[in-house]
């Protein structure tokens, strides 16, 4: 029962209660005037009226109250679990330390003591904004046999190209420099601490031989800077403009692009595009797209020539029917999956092993 009820059940008993009492004097009337009644035979009756109505009427009151009691605290509880639920305004009112006490609490209701630790660990940062994440993910990769090239030859190489674009939203303790770097990476065991665990926009593995790397790094600055814009064809684009290329390092083990951007820094939301293409060796080798962010519904295709390479697909995304091999879109000469209206979690994503040693 709730409180409007309640009121009106109170109402009605205090109508009754004023009936009685007028019924009583009209009694009182009708006897002393017409009945010849004398006063003290009329009290007595009234007395002894009272003392048979009053009590009932105050035992149906208070047990009426009692009876209601945990109604209407169910009714409380239900008005303010409904606010909770519907209305984020209400929970927007709450403390920071409120709102994660009451996720803390529901969390551990709904799977219990024992798993409560695990998943709330999962949880974590997600509530508390340490990660980033990625929307309007899309990335295509293009093999052809060719890595159409006077520096790389057809026998040893094939061309990868690369297109990257996605929509990156940044946690409240981050943001996009305006400087940052792109790196292509020849071996990544041998680089020291510094650059390993150095902050990339983007890399890159870029498998070559070592006669061609010889070549690479005895070339001048024009030279390798030529490199980079006509034969990777590197070009950045944040927020819609075309970043502008300041400096790079060509060493054995990594080549590192450092660019510069017009974006605000300000901004916690930036639209980015990459694309490239590159030589790579030819053999048997392995081309891994990971999704290190949490990413919301991306496409991810990979397309080659069938008559001269041989490409598998191992997929470990979500466990979810979008991300397995079975649902994925297999052609004869393609790959794509197509994550609809689902997030990717850390660490995921799919390998591509590729063999270009296939006989036509």
């Amino acid at each position: 029962m709730n409180r409007k009820n309640k009121h009106d059940m109170k109402v009605k008993t205090f109508m009754l209660f004023a009936i009685t009492l007028l019924i009583w004097a009209l009694l009182f009337v009708i006897k002393l005037h017409f009945w010849g009644a004398d006063g003290e035979s009329i009290i007595d009756d009234i007395v002894s009226n009272m003392i048979g109505i009053i009590p009932p009427l105050l035992i149906f009151d208070f047990g009426l109250e009692y009876l209601t009691r945990d109604n209407i605290a169910n009714d409380i509880s239900e008005k303010i679990t409904q606010t909770l639920l519907g209305e984020s305004e209400a929970i927007g009112a709450f403390k920071d330390d409120d709102k994660i006490r009451f996720v803390k609490n529901t969390v551990k209701h709904l799977v219990g003591e024992e798993s409560y630790d695990m998943v709330y660990a999962v949880m974590e940062p997600y509530i508390t904004g340490k990660y980033n994440r990625r929307t309007v993910f899309r990335y295509k990769i293009t093999l052809r046999s060719s890595p159409k090239s006077d520096l790389f030859s057809d026998e040893s190489y094939y061309r990868i190209y690369e297109s990257l674009r996605y929509r990156k939203h940044y946690a409240v303790d981050s943001s996009l420099p305006q400087r940052f770097s792109v790196a292509f990476i020849m071996n990544a065991n041998a680089l020291d601490d510094a650059l390993r665990n150095r902050t990339y926009i983007f890399q890159e593995n870029f498998a070559i031989n070592e006669p061609e790397l010889r070549k690479l790094l005895d070339m001048s600055e024009g030279e390798q800077k030529n490199f980079i814009e006509k034969e990777l064809h590197l070009s950045i684009y944040i927020d819609g403009k075309m970043c502008r290329l300041e400096d790079f390092s060509f060493g054995e083990n990594i080549i590192t692009v450092n660019y510069f951007s017009e974006h605000d820094e300000a901004e916690k939301v930036h639209d980015v595009d990459i694309s490239f293409s590159m030589p790579q060796r030819r053999g048997i080798s392995d081309f891994m797209v990971s999704i290190s962010e949490p990413t919301y519904s991306p496409v991810i295709e990979l397309s080659y020539p069938e008559t001269e390479m041989e490409v598998k697909a191992f997929s470990f995304l979500n466990d979810c029917e979008d991300s397995s091999l079975e649902n994925a879109t297999n052609n004869i000469d393609s790959f794509e999956f197509n994550i609809q209206d689902k997030w990717i979690y850390p660490m995921s994503g799919v390998v591509f092993a590729i063999n270009t040693e296939r006989e036509g």
